[in-house]
């Protein structure tokens, strides 16, 4: 028999802005800014990249950088032009507003316009995740992790990320329950554009979960 595509999903839950896993695993997922090294002089690039390097030499845990290119949704952009064009009594500026307008809808209607998300996984593996020796005696003597004090080390993993971030120039933030449900969603519907997915269905999605 076929298994659903939903069996591929090895998310169990999603509670505390983060993802629990089918092995019991959790993975806490940070948005991160774009930086285009391109604009910068080569003394500056050099800075960036030698501090981001520090900032992979200084973690003791393994992370996932994950880059999404997905359609970009400007339809909330152009309900907040209709209304200025409403609103505007200058002729000439009305004039340019619509014509702004109209070139936007006839663009989107004959090309894509893209846009690239960035995402860093940070994961919190713990004891009864894992196969080596020291977690097969502990698991053996009851020693093993409760749920708070996952959630607690992998909060502290989080922050020591975001901090490192900074200090790069990057800003960064923490998805929250929906953020994580619509992400989820939009990774296994790639066709649709980014963010088009009505709040109300991700919020139904979050009562099930």
């Amino acid at each position: 028999m076929i298994a659903p595509t939903f069996s591929l999903i090895k998310v169990k839950d999603i509670k505390n802005d983060t993802l629990i896993l089918a092995n019991g695993g959790l993975r806490g997922i940070l948005e991160v800014s774009g930086l285009n090294l391109s604009l910068l002089d080569e003394k500056e690039q050099e800075i960036i990249i030698n501090q981001f390097k520090n900032l992979l030499d200084g973690l003791d845990f393994p992370i996932e950088i994950l880059v999404l290119s997905r359609m970009e949704n400007i339809n909330n952009y152009l309900k907040v032009l209709h209304l200025r064009l409403e609103e505007e009594k200058d002729p000439l500026i009305k004039f340019q507003l619509e014509e702004y307008i109209s070139f936007l809808e006839d663009y989107l209607q004959n090309h894509k316009i893209m846009k690239k998300i960035f995402y860093l996984v940070v994961p919190y593996d713990s004891i009864e995740t894992d196969l080596g020796p020291l977690a097969k005696i502990q698991k053996q003597s009851g020693l093993g992790e409760n749920e708070e004090t996952k959630f607690e080390q992998l909060e502290a993993r989080i922050n020591y990320v975001i901090d490192a971030l900074n200090s790069v120039g990057l800003s960064a933030f923490r998805l929250s329950d929906l953020e994580l449900i619509e992400l989820l969603f939009e990774v296994y519907n790639p066709n649709l554009r980014w963010q088009q997915l009505p709040k109300q269905i991700i919020e139904k999605l979050a009562e099930v979960l």
